[in-house]
């Protein structure tokens, strides 16, 4: 299986949405927010992007979509950006072929390239752990979002990138509405 891993198009928004949509349904945790939030953060000041990804197995077929955004982690005496990703997405058909394992090293490789220190999701430890993810809390990072336990995950990007980093990881607006 041969994939692109493409700087999405205005041409791939409507297959995306579709694709979110069809990939949370399922998921207990969705809100049913994601294609709402994706529409939101592309309408941002801080939107990149080049942060936002498509997978393609065909030029007129995406089967697999991730976008990050900047979020600031405050402390006492600093202040740091990084990004979060919100929401990673495989289409039913697609999943379990790594086709998100694949998408989430192009994401972190933009990342490292655009000059982030790290990626913070929140999300499945399991799935997340196996890739380089960690608790969050163990950089002294915590996060404004009302999150389950556990599932607050942070990938440095390069050696020692969030040493002396912890504070509280705020999300941009969108990501508080209802």
């Amino acid at each position: 299986m041969s994939l692109s891993f493409e700087t999405i198009q205005p041409t791939d928004f409507k297959q995306v949405d579709q694709l979110v949509s069809a990939a949370f349904t399922p998921v207990e945790e969705s809100d049913g927010r994601e294609v709402d939030l994706i529409h939101q953060l592309r309408s941002t000041y801080e939107y990149q992007g080049s942060l936002e990804v498509v997978a393609k197995p065909a030029v007129d077929q995406v089967v697999g979509h991730g976008l990050l955004s900047p979020v600031t982690i405050r402390g006492n005496q600093h202040k740091t950006t990084v990004v979060a990703l919100a929401p990673l997405a495989v289409h039913p058909d697609w999943q379990g072929k790594g086709v998100g394992s694949q998408l989430l090293s192009e994401l972190e490789t933009r990342a490292r390239q655009a000059g982030f220190p790290a990626i913070s999701v929140v999300g499945d430890m399991n799935y997340y752990g196996s890739r380089g993810y960690v608790m969050a809390e163990d950089f002294a990072i915590h996060n404004t979002l009302p999150v389950p336990m556990g599932s607050h995950l942070i990938k440095p990007l390069t050696a020692g990138a969030l040493a002396h980093v912890g504070g509280m990881l705020e999300y941009p607006g969108v990501f508080y509405n209802d």
